[in-house]
């Protein structure tokens, strides 16, 4: 006779004693990722007791490259009850390939139990992971999680200045030395300190306010010094406490994420980043003037709109066009790349009043175009704006004999990831209101994050669109074709349809095909332009 679903489960010491015939690391969790259990070799591993880590997401214990593929797995195991065998990295100094798996155990309430242990044999060589992976937004995504909570954190950003420089100075061999030493130096900032490289010779790091950057710093300088290299890298560095100050917490999270993304891509310079005592508050004080600047660029519309198409893989037949924002170079601009010019815009509180800009100028486009249908792009900040959906709602009205109820599906909307949502049901029932004035709804770069997983089950949707990093990645892997199936089934299972980005070859479309996704974007269907059947 089965026991019944809510008797207690079976001694610990027998789950034990099965599981570590195979595995160094035990975990258990809710269907959150808390962890609630953890045992085995965490000292080992991880530099510190496996209690240090009660409470914490279990994707703190996978190197940040492979966060997104663990929140992967885990929206899905409602559908399959377990997690099949991934090859997945530790969030160790040396990123430790290991085999995870875990099965789903019935309530109340229900729990994962995740066993973690060795591989028989490396995984290929790191440049067979899929090119230009996002840690920088991972990163950032566990930052602002510390940021969230309330604790005594600290970001650490170091740069190692004319990486460039060294690589072309290297062989390969010498490279991988460097690599090396540098790892190690990072495994010295401490236990629970999560490291990262986050762009070319630069690096994230958080931990507790103990956390001595500038002496992880110097161990660099030192280290550089001794080798043929010192005189080609400069090591620069910066403490950013996470701590929000005269800021709301929103405000903080934003200014976080600004200023990491900056970093990654340019370097300190580029995020005006300077490690004084100024903090988040203080990168917000010096952007007051390119605030104002930003707010008149949007009023004036100094940027305009190119049209990329989304075609139906079946038939290759056009579905819609993605409005895409390129700005207008111009020196009161903070920015002329798009990325900066969202972000920095989000920041400083104009997310709102730039896709208001960005939707008004889309339905002009559509009233040129009499035969399109056009996506535009929604910030997560805007989309939980009570304001934004009353504006909608008139522009909708107002524009009622092309876009709305009696004209359908000629507008929709792509919920972007750049920013995380806060307020849950305020942003579903403006994704709600979209839908029923037949506006559709689109998440996007789904797999990028495990925001999207949460969204997904949150929202209703009709679409989801698969972040080209895996499409690139599928045609060279197994396993992450075996992501994108899941992402398929995953959508599927709520009704959504699927739109894989990034597709530049037959072979990627073939793929997808197979994979179940209906929908494809890339320069193989064509680049951004101008929006086709415009009247002039």
């Amino acid at each position: 006779m089965s026991p019944p679903l809510d008797a207690p489960p079976p001694p610990r010491d027998r789950f034990l004693a099965f599981a570590f015939a195979a595995s160094d690391l035990l975990v258990e969790t809710g269907l959150d990722g808390i962890i609630t259990f953890a045992t085995g070799a965490f000292r080992l591993r991880l530099g510190a007791d496996a209690s240090r880590y009660i409470g914490s997401r279990i994707t703190s214990l996978i190197a940040a490259a492979d966060q997104a593929s663990l929140a992967m797995a885990m929206a899905t195991v409602t559908l399959r009850g377990r997690i099949p065998p991934l090859v997945l990295r530790l969030s160790d100094a040396g990123s430790t390939p290991v085999t995870l798996s875990a099965m789903m155990l019935p309530g109340p309430p229900p729990r994962l139990c995740f066993t973690i242990g060795p591989v028989p044999a490396p995984p290929g060589p790191a440049d067979a992971r899929p090119a230009g992976f996002d840690e920088p937004l991972l990163f950032v995504r566990e930052a602002e999680l510390a940021l969230r909570s309330g604790g005594d954190a600290q970001v650490g950003l170091v740069e190692l200045e004319g990486w460039q420089d060294v690589q072309s100075m290297l062989t390969p061999e010498d490279m991988r030395d460097l690599r090396s030493g540098i790892s190690a130096i990072l495994a010295e900032a401490g236990p629970g300190v999560l490291a990262g490289e986050i762009g070319q010779g630069r690096f994230g790091l958080l931990g507790n306010a103990e956390f001595d950057v500038a002496a992880l710093a110097g161990k660099l300088r030192e280290f550089l010094g001794a080798g043929p290299v010192g005189k080609r890298a400069k090591v620069t560095d910066t403490a950013l406490p996470l701590e929000p100050g005269r800021l709301t917490q929103a405000q903080a999270a934003r200014t976080l994420r600004f200023a990491v993304t900056r970093f990654a891509a340019g370097g300190t310079k580029a995020a005006e980043l300077d490690g004084t005592a100024g903090g988040l508050a203080g990168i917000i004080a010096r952007s007051e003037r390119s605030a104002v600047s930003m707010r008149e660029a949007i009023a004036a519309k100094r940027f305009r709109l190119q049209f990329q198409p989304i075609v139906g893989l079946a038939d290759n037949a056009i579905h819609h066009f993605e409005a895409l924002l390129r700005p207008l170079e111009s020196p009161s601009h903070p920015s002329g790349t798009t990325q900066d010019f969202v972000l920095f815009a989000e920041m400083v509180g104009l997310a709102e009043e730039l896709d208001l800009a960005v939707l008004a100028e889309a339905i002009d486009a559509l009233r040129a175009a009499p035969t399109a249908t056009v996506a535009v792009n929604v910030s997560g900040y805007t989309m939980q704006s009570p304001p934004f959906r009353d504006a909608v709602a008139a522009i909708l009205a107002e524009n009622a004999d092309i876009i709305g109820p009696d004209h359908p599906h000629r507008l929709l909307v792509e919920l972007t990831e750049t920013a995380e949502i806060d307020d849950m049901p305020a942003a579903a029932a403006a994704i709600a209101a979209l839908r029923a004035q037949g506006v559709p709804v689109c998440l996007d770069d789904f797999g990028a994050g495990g925001a999207a997983f949460r969204y997904l089950r949150e929202f209703g949707v009709d679409f989801v669109k698969i972040d080209g990093l895996y499409v690139r990645a599928a045609v060279r892997g197994a396993r992450e074709r075996g992501f994108v199936a899941s992402m398929v089934e995953l959508a599927g299972s709520v009704g959504a349809q699927v739109v894989a980005e990034m597709i530049e070859t037959e072979a990627q479309a073939a793929l997808m095909r197979e994979l179940g996704v209906q929908y494809g974007q890339g320069w193989l269907f064509g680049r951004p332009g101008s929006l086709p059947g415009a009247r002039r």
